[in-house]
Formats: structure tokens, sequence, C-alpha cells
């Protein structure tokens, strides 16, 4: 049957290529060409936000056009652009008209901030011309920066982890602000070239609540979507410099375990990250002995679900350009996860435990406009304490541009080493895959079709993975398509995998309704279906199927309710409070469940988000209800309170629970130079309370300060278990 479904889908796709291709050939011969030519100036420009007599002489593009709450008119709040560029640099200025009173919505002076959430102006800017692969450099009106890398088209937004060096400034006046910007050619990745770069200006305006770009983009579309950009001509194509940065780091931290009467150890640490463009659009990155003490803690869940979490990766080296390796597969069928790298688990359900890496290394970039390419190797250190023996993970990846904006790409994975997890006879585990992205010329449609095989010393039957999905996107419908297929013997171990051995299916349609309304913008219908079964479609494993409804008001606010059925088999026993206390026994049990979810104005200082789920759960019944409360005082930042109870009632001789977690967090920037983020969380759960506060002081561009405390308490008695002290400066020296 999983051959049978793969067939069925590689027709389904093939077939959709030739509707594809008549329709995006259709459109382009109906489309607007929305250029802008550039001009060479020799003067550099005083980055200062204020307009110079330059700039008199540059054009000017002006009639941005409105993508939300309409997507039909010009921006009621207009916008004006200006760019130019150097030999070695790209200049621009943004004005930014405002003709309503009121406040700025900031959510902080941080930089990297929640540009959905924040009033800015930005540059999408494509220079392989490819519509896949981008940047984004933005700034809200008090001169903070944000930059990030666009994957994917663009379609699911912007990566903030993706830092370099580039110079912003900005000014206000009563009906205008201003942003100055230049980007150093040497901080983009790209090869000289003729062709036209592709690029959008895109600003959120959330005093009037209003998006607009200056090449249009439709409501139902994000404004990082590299579907819809307008072309920036060079007359003389701009020649990338040299790219070598160096960023050393040193550290100390001090740890205490008081599990062991208190026992303390310092460890001072040195290392260096270094960066360096091999060619001008295919970067190497080397670190030698990172250390992440920086890095914040994971915030925790109260875990209810059968399999494992996801916990996404935050440690910068393993982030930028991670895109390449992790856009291969889906979420949840994974062949590569870097978090799995330094992080050893001596069986499926202990606590992981952290190894140091001596070294790893990193090429990423575009051969040309058509090949992309990855490869990454990072070896771990043996520990004697934990039995861990050394290992070696390595990945390899390569794109190659297809039709308009899709792509076929493949991806090898490798651990090597001896004794993983005590098995001396599992010295290594690959992954093969094969992966087919498509994305249409207009943003219509989307989806994947991937096959990943492993290989393991003792190869089994059953060892693969494979899945489709598409989805057409219009402004009223979106469909979505998706089947998956995990074999048996399917683990790989450099992946993240929890559920193997079944067949999904997961189709759902989306309406949308646009109302002539001064109080919603839209209201939308979604019906869900997500099937697990034997891999023989015989028998149902799991089921959830929901009807849901949302209505997105004018002002940002949401109100949404749902119901749905579950359907759940239990081949093993399992405590459904996620205690493993009493677990039921295996069997089948039905059950349905209603829910609700507010969200307040978020551009209002103070903001409320309420869910509640109540229904039948297992045998018994559940009450779920979770509660958010915001207020930020801008531009300083913000400090939100959360707290979820689960209600768990099960029939004797079964043990009911309540199970809590609280969650207090405050983000707070008294300049755009430093930072500070604290949060303390409890999960009764597990019993354990924590409490991390992480300064950062960028004392020059790139280059940081970092001082770090961290303390795990035992909630029952207020115990303390572990306490970390971490002190860590690194500078970025450009070559």
């Amino acid at each position: 049957m999983p051959l049978k479904s793969f067939v069925i889908s590689v027709l389904c796709f093939v077939s959709s290529f030739q509707l594809l291709q008549s329709l995006e050939d259709s459109l382009s011969q109906q489309g607007l060409n929305y250029s802008y030519t550039m001009t060479k100036i020799f003067t550099p420009i005083v980055i200062d936000g204020i307009k110079d007599s330059l700039w008199n002489s540059i054009p000017t593009a002006q009639y941005f056009y409105q993508s939300f709450p309409f997507d039909s008119s010009f921006a009621r709040q207009q916008t004006y652009l200006s760019l130019a560029y150097s030999d070695d640099k790209l200049y621009g200025i943004i004005y930014c008209k405002e003709s309503v009173d009121g406040e700025f919505v900031i959510q902080s002076l941080r930089r990297d901030f929640d540009n959905m959430r924040s009033d800015n102006v930005g540059i999408l800017l494509d220079p392989m011309g490819t519509q896949t692969n981008g940047f984004m450099f933005a700034s809200n009106p008090y001169g903070v920066q944000y930059e990030g890398f666009i994957a994917q088209g663009g379609a699911f937004g912007a990566a903030a982890n993706w830092d370099n060096v580039w110079y912003c400034e900005t000014s206000q006046s009563d009906s205008l602000w201003i942003v100055e910007f230049s980007i150093p050619f040497n901080s983009l990745r790209f090869e000289k070239s003729s062709r036209p770069w592709k690029f959008n200006v895109v600003r959120q305006n959330l005093r009037v609540n209003e998006t607009s770009s200056f090449k249009p983009i439709p409501r139902t579309f994000r404004l990082t979507n590299l579907a819809f950009t307008g072309s920036l001509v060079f007359p003389d194509p701009p020649k990338p410099g040299m790219n070598l940065s160096l960023i050393p780091y040193a550290i100390t931290t001090q740890t205490f375990d008081y599990t062991h009467n208190g026992e303390s150890k310092n460890k001072p640490s040195i290392g260096i990250d270094i960066k360096y463009g091999i060619t001008p659009s295919l970067n190497l990155d080397v670190t030698i002995n990172p250390d992440f003490s920086q890095v914040n803690v994971d915030q925790q869940v109260t875990n209810l679900d059968r399999f494992s979490i996801f916990f996404p990766e935050q440690r910068q080296f393993f982030l930028e350009n991670s895109d390449l390796f992790a856009s291969f597969g889906f979420s949840r069928i994974r062949p590569f996860f870097s978090r799995q790298i330094g992080l050893y688990q001596p069986s499926l359900n202990a606590r992981p435990l952290q190894t140091s890496i001596p070294f790893g290394a990193r090429v990423t970039g575009n051969i040309n406009d058509e090949w992309r390419v990855g490869a990454m190797s990072v070896q771990t250190n043996s520990n004697d304490d934990i039995n861990y023996s050394a290992q070696n993970y390595s990945v390899f990846a390569v794109q190659k541009l297809l039709f308009d904006r899709s792509n076929i790409g493949g991806i090898f994975v490798n651990r090597q080493g001896d004794n993983y997890r005590g098995d001396s006879t599992n010295n290594f585990n690959r992954i093969v895959g094969l992966d087919y992205n498509l994305a249409s010329a207009d943003g219509h449609w989307m989806g994947k079709l991937f096959y990943h095989h492993m290989f393991a010393p003792d190869n089994k039957t059953d060892q693969f993975a494979t899945a489709g999905w598409l989805q057409y996107t219009s402004p009223n419908v979106t469909v979505n398509w998706n089947h998956e297929y995990i074999g048996e013997n399917y683990t790989p171990e450099v992946g993240f995998v929890p559920r193997n051995n079944v067949f999904r299916l997961e189709p759902s349609i989306e309406f949308a309704f646009f109302p002539n309304s001064t109080l919603i913008n839209n209201h939308k219908l979604l019906v869900y279906n997500n099937t697990y079964t034997t891999k023989d479609l015989n028998q149902v494993l799991d089921r959830m199927v929901e009807v849901s409804y949302l209505a997105n008001f004018q002002n940002s606010a949401q109100f949404s309710f749902w119901g749905n059925h579950t359907f759940t088999r239990l081949y093993f026993p399992f405590d459904p409070t996620g205690r493993n206390i009493s677990p039921l026994p295996i069997g089948e049990y039905e059950y349905a469940t209603v829910g609700s979810l507010i969200n307040t104005n978020f551009r209002e200082p103070f903001s409320v988000s309420v869910l509640s789920t109540y229904g039948e759960y297992f045998n018994g019944t559940r009450l779920l209800y979770n509660g958010s409360a915001t207020y930020r005082f801008q531009p300083k930042g913000s400090i939100t309170a959360f707290i979820e109870q689960n209600h768990i009632n099960l029939p004797e001789p079964y043990e009911s629970a309540l199970l809590t977690l609280m969650r207090v967090s405050l983000e707070y920037s008294p300049s755009k130079e430093v930072f500070v983020n604290a949060f303390t969380q409890y999960v009764s759960q597990t019993d354990f309370m924590n409490l991390n506060i992480r300064v950062q002081w960028r004392f020059a561009p790139m280059s940081d300060v970092f001082f770090v405390y961290t303390d795990t308490f035992r909630a029952k008695n207020v115990s303390i278990l572990t306490r970390g002290i971490a002190l860590r400066l690194n500078y970025w020296f450009n070559v």
C-alpha cells in the first residue's frame, strides 16, 4: 500500500505541473512589471535618518498598495522609497507618512523584534532572482534593526536567527518617520550578474492596523512571500566584496549542584567562529570549541502526549542558514534535527545530557542561480562520566531550481561513532532522501513529495518514510491534502520522528468570507481530519475530526470556537495525566471535546488571550483552560503572565490529576544596545521550577557581552537543585 500511494502521489503531481505551468504562463502575460532602476553614486551617504541633498537627484517610488485590511486599493498611509548603490553598499531611504495621531506600537527596543506585532518598514532582497530565498532588513520608528533569512519562497515568513552587519538610523516628525539604511554587499550572498534582483518593500502600520507594499500582495499571503516581488535593475551590476569575519569569544561559567552538597565547578573557556566567503554566494562557517551557555532555557509545556514533544533548536551555530537542512521532510518526519547533536540520551525516555563539541564546520550557499548546496560536519567529545563515546554528525544537502520557483533536493545524513546509547554494534545511522518542493509562480499552489531511506548496521525491511502534500490557496478557499507513511524500522537517530509504523491521512478545507463590515475583517470555517492507521489501512489507530470557526476583527482581535471527535486505540498502557502513575489498559477510546479562544487587540498596551476546552477524555473528562495577560510599557518592553490548568477526572481505580503550568516573563530594553530577558516557570507535572535571567549588551555591531543566571528548584519544598552563572564576551571582526 505505501508504494501504491507513493505512485499515486507522483501521478497527481505530474498532472498538477502541467496545470500550474499553463496558469503561470497566462498570469505572466497579464501581469505588471513593478521595477525600480538603481542609481549609482560615488560619494558615500552618511546614515543619520535625515534626508541628504544627494537624495534629491535619486528617483522616488511611491503609490504603495494596501494588503490588509483590504487588498484592492492604495494604502491609506503612503510610503515613499529611494534606492542607490556604490561599489560596496546598497543605500536606501524610506519615508513613512502618518496622518493619524497616536503612539506607535512597539514591543521593545530589542533587536530582531517581532515584526508582525510592531510598527516597521522593511526591504526584501532576492539577489539571485529565483524568488525562493532572500533576505529581509527592517526597522521600527526608533531605529531598532531586524534582519532575517527568507526560505521556501517566504510563504512561512523570515527567520530572524540570521545575523549580519548593516546600518540604519531613523528620525520622526508629526506626520512622517524616516528610515535611512546601508547594507554592505558582502553581507549578502550573490554572484555578479546582469540579471535583475527581485525585491519588495513592505510596511506594517499598526497605528491604523494596515499593511502595505510596493508590489501588491493579496491579503491571504504573508508580506515575505517572494512570489510577489518586483525587479531591482542595476545599470552596472554590483560585485560582492571579500567576506571574512572572525568572532572570538571568552566565557566563564560557575555551576552549583545542590543534589551533591552544593558541589561547585568553574569552567573558563575560549573559542572562535570563522565566517569566510569561499565565493561571493558560498559561505564557510567554522566553530572551534563552541559554548552555548548564553542560550535561553526551554519554556516547558504540560506533556499529555504519548509521543516525544518537539523543542526547537536555539543554538546560534545550528540556526544560521539551517533552512536548507531543516526543510527536508515534515515537522514530525525530520531526517535531520540539529538538536540531536551535542545532547546524549542514554535511552529513548531518559533526560538528555549535554556533551561538548570541539569543532564544527558548515558550507552553505548558491553555486549559481539554479543550484544551492549545504554541508555540515560536527564532532562531539567522549565523556567517561556518562559512558558516552565521541560521535561525528554530518549532513549534506543540495537543491536544484525547477520551473519558476519549485525545486528538487537531496539529503544525506550520517551519525558515526561507537557505543551509541550503550550499543556497541550501532556504530552508524544514515539517511538518504529526495524531496520535491512545489511553489507556483503566483503563490497559489504549494506542495511537497519526498522519500527518505535509512541505513544501519542491522538493516531491516520497512526502513523508509514517504509523504505527499499539496495545497491550493485562493482568497476564499484553502484546500490541503497530506498523507504520510513511516516504516516500522524507520528511526533516524539525527532526526525527529516521534511515531513510526503508521500511515497518516490529513486533508482539510478552509473557507474564508470577507464581509463589508467595520467590525470583522474575515470569517473562516475549517474542516480538518487527522487519521493514523496501520500501514495496510485495515485498522485505525488514531482519528480526530474537527470543525472550527474563526473571526478576525478589524482591530486585530480574534475569536474562535471548535468541536472535535477523537478516537484513540491504545496499543500500550498509557497514563493520560502524563505522570505514569496509573496507566489505562490497552483498548479503544472515543471522546468529544469543544473549545474556544479569545485574543484581544494586541495593539493596545494591555492584551489578553484566553483558551478553554471541555469534554470527554479517554474514559474520563478533561477541563483545560489557559490564559495570558501582557502589559506593554513601550517602547522599553513588556511583561507577560501565563497560567494553564488541566483538570483530568478518571474513574476508579485510575488516579485523577490537577496539572498546573505557570510562567511569568519579562522583556526589557533600556536602550537599543541592552536587552534583558527573564522568566520563571513552574510545572506541577514534573514538580520543577526554573528561573532564567539573560542580559545582553551589544557594545559594537554584532559584538556582545552576555550574563546568564539560571536556577532549578524542586517545587514541593522549594529546594534548589542546580544553579548556573555564565559571563560571555564575543567580538565580531570584519577582515
